[in-house]
């Protein structure tokens, strides 16, 4: 094909047209500027193609593409059409180079390739969960960029699931990447894209391609009937696991590959485990457990459908009754609890969360009539393992927890770890009622925003009125005023009832790991760190499984200026809950405060990436929407942070710790007027402490500012 006059120098749109950054089969790339935001983009101008059908599906399946949001996919910003009719793709402009570029100078290391692997198959799963499959995954379309981010390029030729089994005529992608079923024309799916990630995690580890027979003719006749040589053999030294990993990934039958490229992803992490033991490996259950579970909320038949607190609640005891189980894997509630009223397939839920088992089950509430019922479905043939109906009185929905907990464990044929209790110190049982209040109060606090907190404070409260010993409500209370101080701003009074509702629950049960919590969070707020300590230390002791405690631990090793001490009970609580996205934002932390940059880097993918799981289930978190703009701010996505910012800013305009924050962002992509607009709109929402606005360093750029001066002047000392 001849090549295409430069376009260089010529406005299109409202795009003034750069330098020729490259040229494929299907296009070129220039560096462009868009004239009306005033930013830098890539253009890339797509070949035009004879048949009207196919440039129809090319545009549509591009723009489908447009809507991809994920720090390893480049952002599109606009899908368009030239005066003369030819497509043209705007998208972000990263400074980089794309792998083909980094491999012509050597293979990489095996831990460089892995990470390469591991943040292109992040993409590629964010595209398959929106149902697109890229079908042109090669070095040439991913982009190294700042920081070693690696960017998928060039949605093009991607197609849309439902219409994958179409024979456009033509076979589009690059031969030495392509799968067998696109060579004979065959449906695409996300296996496709899984065995052109295992051709380049090949190329990465050994520098050649596996299929590399001469002609494009002998290459594609291999790729058809041909097994490549193990990696290893061309690379001594190379973990037999990355053989085994690739072998999968290019099996000749679709059927033979993982089912999704989730699974693979937990299988190059464990890889990286074994060769870096620093290294994060969260996705993967522990290697001694016998068994592994998800227990989904159960599903609300009620008549009123008015009981999804008692749905979600007695899904979440029998989770932690079941989390007790020291040879038994459980999905965290928060991953679980995300496949809320959708209608996914067992098996897909099971390889999504790498579970063996599922645990579902329904509640119908009458009056004080309770059913419950329950099933454990295998995940790898579907067949139900165990399942049972009770009815009860609601007095007795304790003990029909307990008992789902000991028929699954006989299920999985593990053995139920009881908890022990001191002499006179056996868990207290509440009155059904308060038993309702307490599981609507944990409704609220699963929210993470001010109000639900003080929503939840009184639903506690009411707990409390009905059952006066009930320990957990009194950890509650605690819990909540100990949460609108370091995340909200209240002030002293919100610690002195945090202290004097955790010292009640210990007093009603001191062998209650959430009392032990709870009086450890409200320690640390009083910086009495190392009373802090000897509490958490027992929650733990108690609970291993239970969150809090390793994520204030963490806290209180890092403000003791203890930074190693502090990443590791922060990778515990990112192990437990894989989607806290404060812990890994604190991980981060702890790793740049250690001067591990690649690790810090590795953090904030795994930030962004909890952020995005945790709301899709919480989506008004405001907190979690400004501190994920902070961590793509630092990563070098300032449209995606500004996106972040404004959506928090819609939640919870009137809440002066959000604007806050939005003014700290802000700040950081370097737009000090909205930052000063966020300070001014914060001091008339709300109280913000004078002494840290002075000493914030995220406040510094803004110091010299005169509005920063007169802000600053009105707020008294």
């Amino acid at each position: 094909m001849p090549p295409s006059p430069s376009r260089t120098g010529q406005r299109i749109s409202h795009y003034e047209v750069g330098d020729l950054l490259g040229s494929g089969g299907m296009g070129e790339v220039y560096r462009g500027t868009d004239l009306r935001l005033r930013r830098r983009v890539a253009l890339k101008f797509l070949r035009p193609f004879a048949d009207p059908t196919m440039r129809q599906r090319l545009m549509r399946e591009a723009q489908s593409a447009s809507q991809l949001d994920h720090p390893n996919i480049c952002t599109i910003h606009e899908v368009d059409e030239t005066d003369a009719g030819e497509v043209f793709i705007v998208m972000a402009y990263y400074e980089g180079e794309t792998l083909d570029r980094v491999l012509a100078r050597g293979s990489f290391q095996v831990g460089q390739a892995l990470g390469v692997a591991v943040q292109a198959g992040r993409g590629l799963a964010a595209a398959h969960e929106e149902l697109i499959v890229h079908c042109d995954v090669k070095p040439g379309n991913l982009l190294l960029s700042r920081g070693d981010t690696v960017k998928i390029l060039d949605f093009g030729i991607a197609r849309l699931l439902r219409d994958a089994a179409a024979d456009d005529g033509d076979v589009l992608g690059t031969p030495a990447y392509m799968a067998p079923e696109q060579l004979r024309r065959e449906p695409v799916d996300q296996r496709t894209d899984i065995w052109a990630l295992g051709v380049v995690l090949y190329e990465a580890v050994t520098g050649v391609t596996p299929f590399r027979h001469g002609s494009v003719a002998a290459v594609v006749e291999a790729i058809l009937s041909a097994q490549p040589p193990a990696a290893s053999s061309l690379c001594p030294g190379l973990p037999a696991r990355i053989d085994r990993v690739i072998e999968r990934a290019l099996a000749k039958d679709p059927r033979l590959r993982y089912d999704h490229i989730d699974l693979m992803i937990q299988e190059l992490l464990g890889v990286q485990s074994a060769i870096d033991t620093g290294a994060i490996t969260i996705r993967v259950p522990a290697a001694a457990a016998k068994s592994s579970i998800a227990v989904l909320p159960f599903e609300d038949m009620s008549p009123a459908k008015d009981q999804e607190f008692l749905c979600d609640g007695i899904a979440e005891e029998v989770l932690r009754a079941l989390s007790r189980i020291p040879d038994l894997y459980v999905a965290s509630r928060t991953s679980a609890f995300q496949f809320k009223r959708q209608a996914a397939d067992i098996r897909e839920i099971g390889a999504r969360l790498n579970v063996s088992a599922v645990l579902e089950g329904s509640v119908r509430r009458a009056g004080d009539r309770v059913r419950v019922t329950a099933q454990l479905i295998n995940v790898a043939d579907g067949y139900r393992l165990w399942g049972e109906r009770y009815e009860r009185d609601m007095q007795d929905i304790f003990a029909i927890e307990d008992e789902i907990a000991d028929r699954i464990a006989q299920a999985l044929e593990v053995t139920l770890a009881r908890r022990t209790s001191a002499p006179g110190s056996e868990p207290f049982e509440p009155d059904a009622e308060a038993y309702q209040l307490y599981l609507q109060g944990r409704q609220f606090v699963h929210q993470h925003r001010r109000k639900a907190f003080e929503i939840a404070l009184q639903t506690f409260s009411r707990a409390i009125e009905v059952s006066p010993r009930y320990a957990r409500a009194y950890a509650g209370i605690a819990d909540c005023h100990s949460f609108l101080n370091l995340y909200f701003g209240h002030g002293a009074e919100a610690i002195d009832a945090a202290d004097a509702a955790s010292t009640k629950a210990l007093e009603l049960e001191p062998e209650l790991a959430d009392a032990h919590a709870s009086r450890g969070l409200a320690l640390f707020l009083r910086r009495d760190f190392e009373a802090a300590e000897t509490h958490l230390r027992r929650a733990i002791e108690l609970d291993p499984r239970l969150y809090e405690p390793h994520y204030i631990f963490g806290r209180v090793c890092f403000s003791e200026g203890r930074p190693f001490e502090a990443a590791a009970h922060f990778r515990e609580a990112c192990a437990i809950v894989p989607e806290a996205y404060d812990s890994w934002y604190l991980l981060g932390m702890c790793y740049r405060r250690l001067g591990d940059v690649s690790r810090a880097r590795s953090t904030s993918f795994e930030c962004i990436e909890a952020m995005k799981r945790w709301v899709r289930f919480h989506p008004d978190d405001t907190r979690a929407w400004t501190m994920g703009a902070a961590v793509l701010a630092e990563m070098g996505e300032p449209e995606r942070a500004s996106a972040w910012v404004a959506r928090a800013l819609a939640i919870d305009k009137d809440e002066a710790i959000i604007q806050y924050n939005a003014a700290c962002v802000y700040v950081s992509l370097g737009r000090p007027a909205d930052a000063i607009a966020c300070l001014e709109a914060a001091t008339r929402c709300g109280r913000l402490a004078a002494d840290w606005m002075k000493n914030d360093p995220d406040l510094d750029p803004l110091r010299e500012d005169p509005r920063f001066v007169a802000l600053m002047a009105d707020k008294p000392a």
